[in-house]
């Protein structure tokens, strides 16, 4: 029974014709194939909201606009008044924006939706209430539904927008909703009817405070075509002129990229990196750390300076970083949050930051140092960090010591040892160095002790696998060609509980979870990108997208027999930033002093006329700007290279079948071989199909 609801929820969505209760959608408007409106979730979530707002309006899987107080604000048409539902796909408009498009008919009555949201139109400059909440925090969404006669009759055409009768939550959203409830409710009810002519539309709009104003009839008679074109400018400055440019020839890929930017813009508060809206609604440094690496790889150098700010405040006293709620005893935020002040002075190239950190760099190793001297005394973990609690790899109870606690701590050894050599601090280099040396030799015993020929959750070999998988990235711990790196990657993707499930890792918490986890799996994928493994890393990418939504949310965890984002935790932020990543090292990837371009890309972006286009991207040496084009002979790329720092190497790598066409001075090439198969967004989407059907043996796209 569970494989046919999957099945038959695929063939509904891909052929773009979705019916329910005497409504049917066509979710193929803004110029989108069938793969491409191809949504995997059944909890489709979504968000309307603006940049750096404390709250933003999550959009339901029925497509409710929700509003403080825990007010869903429901859309009813037709003869019935029937209400949108999971059935009516939600798009971005322009394929990215935070603007959500919904469409349905009844009958011969097309009705098409259009949400989203913008200042309080009685602000007094409008266009910085866009970019900062400089006049308060709440804001207004617009619902317009715009009815169409498509037939040649006169025909009738009814809508009503209001609170959800009785009020009632959508599934999980009570669990969700972090502020309570507010004073004043939300109770306008808005009803239109027409008798459409042939051909004939008519258009109306609801407009909804976030907040409960005292007369919000006042905006009744505010232009929503103006308020919606603004909405459109401000997203588009934002994301196409202030932002690093990345386009690919996958419009899929592309729109993604660009949403996720949106996304991180709406969750962040004030400049404070947050996970969600109305979930993981805090500021955490292991989430933070990549978040702030999405901003700055994009860009957003203002967004992410202000973002450090919160990361040296979760310094405490003795010198370790920490994060809040649950991750206050945890350990890897002390080595990820040196990490992100390492990185931040890296891809800006701002030395006097680099001076005002190092201190607090220093001072977080010089906890890890004291810490692993705790365990002097227990031949069994000496010269690792002590037990702790641990929530990745589900060891809550702080008996165990915990792999990614000592790869991270680690790794910010490493990233001061190189801010010391940057700034002249040798002794404090010295000293690094040979803590480095120590820690490394303790590590490799440890694994030794276990007998593994690969890095387990934690030393005791209990847990799931979490921060143990991220050995080469997002800097390299060891040798790209370390056998226990090899084999851990082998473990976790063909036998750790059965290996990779839909190309993704498994997570596997208490009891029978059965759960996939997208972004963790992420590391695994970079680990094969630093490892030369091309067409491995294109083929998870698009298991990687194919776990979105028709509108480029990403999740968090996935219980993949009923296609659900875990805790409606969608959209994720950390998952579409990891997504953002991705794709950015597989164009431009940075190992030490060499700079590696089209490190792992499909064969099929490369040909002829195709074009791949990367505008004011920074990197660890300076800003680059890179376009690449398909012709007849292979390809030419343009290159403006990075100028701030020379790398030792810039590297191109190209298939044999796509040579460069015409010589590019001071760039190598490496040639690979071409790619076995073609992945694409629709050969993923078949596939899936397939193993949804029970065609467990389908593992590869058909050519």
């Amino acid at each position: 029974m569970q494989l046919y609801s999957i099945r038959l929820r695929i063939v509904v969505i891909v052929s773009g014709l979705v019916c329910h209760a005497g409504l049917v959608t066509n979710p193929t408007t803004n110029a989108a194939t069938s793969e491409e409106v191809f949504d995997y979730f059944s909890n489709n979530w979504n968000v309307i909201g603006l940049k750096d707002y404390v709250h933003g309006s999550r959009v339901t899987p029925d497509n409710e606009v929700l509003l403080s107080g825990k007010v869903p604000i429901q859309i009813r048409l037709g003869s019935k008044l029937t209400p949108l539902s999971r059935a009516h796909s939600k798009l971005a408009m322009h394929g990215w924006m935070p603007i959500m498009l919904v469409v349905a008919t009844d009958g011969p009555i097309r009705y098409e939706i259009t949400l989203w949201a913008t200042p309080l139109p009685d602000v007094r400059d409008f266009k910085k209430a866009f970019d900062w909440p400089t006049e308060g925090e709440n804001f207004l969404c617009w619902i317009r539904v715009k009815a169409i006669n498509t037939s040649d009759t006169t025909s009738e055409a009814k809508v009503e927008v209001g609170p959800t009768p009785n009020e009632k939550l959508p599934e999980g959203f009570a669990e969700q909703q972090a502020e309570p409830a507010s004073e004043g409710r939300h109770t306008r009810t808005h009803s239109w009817s027409w008798s459409l002519e042939a051909g004939q539309s008519a258009l109306k709009t609801a407009r909804y405070p976030f907040f409960p104003v005292e007369d919000p009839e006042i905006y009744d008679r505010e232009d929503a075509e103006v308020w919606l074109q603004r909405t459109q400018d401000f997203w588009r400055t934002m994301v196409t002129e202030r932002t690093t440019h990345i386009e690919v020839p996958c419009r899929k890929a592309t729109e993604a990229l660009m949403a996720s930017h949106v996304c991180q813009l709406i969750a962040n508060d004030h400049g404070e990196l947050r996970g969600g809206e109305n979930f993981y609604d805090r500021f955490y440094p292991r989430d933070g750390a990549y978040q702030v690496m999405e901003l700055e790889e994009a860009g957003l150098f203002e967004p992410a300076r202000q973002a450090m700010e919160h990361f040296l405040k979760c310094q405490a006293e003795d010198g370790r970083f920490h994060g809040g709620g649950n991750q206050v005893k945890q350990l890897d935020a002390n080595g990820q949050a040196t990490w992100a002040l390492w990185q931040y002075a890296k891809i800006t190239g701002d030395r006097q930051f680099l001076e005002r950190a190092y201190p607090c760099m220093l001072r977080a190793m010089r906890w890890a140092m004291q810490a692993r001297r705790q365990a002097a005394g227990d031949s069994a973990f000496a010269g690792l960090l002590p037990n702790a609690p641990a929530d990745g790899e589900c060891l809550w109870d702080g008996k165990y010591h915990i792999v990614g606690y000592d790869l991270w701590n680690l790794r910010g050894m490493m990233c001061t040892a190189d801010a010391a050599g940057v700034l002249g601090r040798e002794d404090d280099r010295k000293e690094l160095l040979a803590e480095i040396k120590d820690y490394r030799a303790a590590i490799d015993a440890a694994l030794k002790r276990t007998g593994l020929a690969h890095f387990p959750p934690s030393w005791e070999k209990l847990g799931t696998h979490w921060g143990n998988t991220e050995t080469l990235w997002p800097t390299e711990l060891f040798e790209r060609n370390d056998s226990r790196v090899d084999a851990l990657i082998r473990h976790v993707r063909e036998d750790f509980a059965g290996g990779f499930i839909e190309g993704t890792i498994q997570w596997k918490g208490t009891g029978n979870v059965k759960a996939i986890h997208p972004y963790m799996g992420a590391y695994t994928i970079m680990a094969d990108l630093v490892r030369g493994r091309d067409e491995q890393v294109v083929q998870d990418f698009y298991w990687y997208l194919l776990h979105s939504t028709a509108s480029h949310a990403f999740p968090e965890g996935i219980f993949y027999e009923k296609r659900m984002a875990w805790s409606h935790t969608i959209p994720h932020v950390t998952g579409a930033c990891n997504y953002a990543i991705l794709l950015r090292h597989m164009l431009v990837h940075e190992t030490a002093d060499e700079l590696h371009l089209l490190s792992a890309i499909p064969d099929w972006w490369l040909g002829e006329g195709r074009e791949i286009r990367i505008e004011r991207a920074p990197t660890h040496f300076g800003q680059m700007s890179m376009v690449v084009r398909g012709a007849a002979g292979g390809v030419i790329v343009d290159l403006s290279a990075p100028k701030r720092r020379r790398p030792r190497r810039i590297v191109l790598h190209l298939p044999a079948s796509r040579p460069l066409a015409r010589p590019l001075p001071n760039v190598e090439v490496i040639t690979r071989p071409d790619q076995s198969r073609r992945w694409d967004f629709p050969a993923v989407v078949a596939l899936y199909s397939k193993i949804a059907e029970g065609d467990t043996t389908s593992t590869q796209p058909t050519d």
